[in-house]
């Protein structure tokens, strides 16, 4: 149930900043950290980096895809064992519906941290996609140090055999 709670948080996070986020507009800078950080208003229409921005069908083709997405996330949610797996999807999937919510809602996910390094201009984010990048780094950092098998719980299919049993068949096989 706690991990529930956390996408809500999330999500509640998320919108609660692009709501602050839209005071900006329509060009409005407040500087953070001179030459470095930036929150400025943006509204993108496409996924990370406006890609499929420039295709009309794009934003409805993305939030299908949000929608399909956060719901595997919840499955997979419910299906993990280890604390570590639980906070990572439930970061994932409050960044997923985030920014499903501002593409259904909105007609485009709104940004506002825009970051800088030296003459490099980093793509303008939010806050869901913050929850989408350090819940995936979560993830991978556990998939790489464990097995898969001991990241979720098995499926009936394998909690229906006993091991005992496997085992016995082909002894007499």
């Amino acid at each position: 149930m706690v991990w529930y709670l956390i996408v809500a948080a999330g999500v509640i996070l998320d919108q609660l900043t692009k709501l602050a986020a839209q005071h900006l507009k329509p060009d409005g800078v407040v500087t953070v950290i001179p030459g470095f950080l930036y929150f400025i208003y943006r509204v993108n229409t496409g996924a990370a980096w406006s890609f499929l921005a420039e295709h009309a069908w794009g934003i409805y083709a993305l939030a299908a895809l949000s929608a399909v997405a956060s719901l595997l996330f919840l499955y997979l949610l419910s299906r993990a064992a280890e604390t570590g797996v639980k906070l990572a999807l439930s970061l994932i999937t409050a960044g997923t519906i985030g920014n499903m919510i501002d593409r259904v809602w909105r007609g485009g996910v709104i940004d506002f941290v825009d970051t800088h390094f030296g003459s490099y201009q980093f793509p303008t984010f939010n806050a869901a996609d913050s929850l989408l990048v350090v819940g995936t780094v979560i993830l991978l950092i556990l998939v790489m140090a464990k097995p898969h098998a001991q990241l979720f719980k098995p499926g009936r299919a394998a909690a229906a055999k006993h091991p005992a049993t496997e085992g016995d068949e082909q002894d007499h096989a």
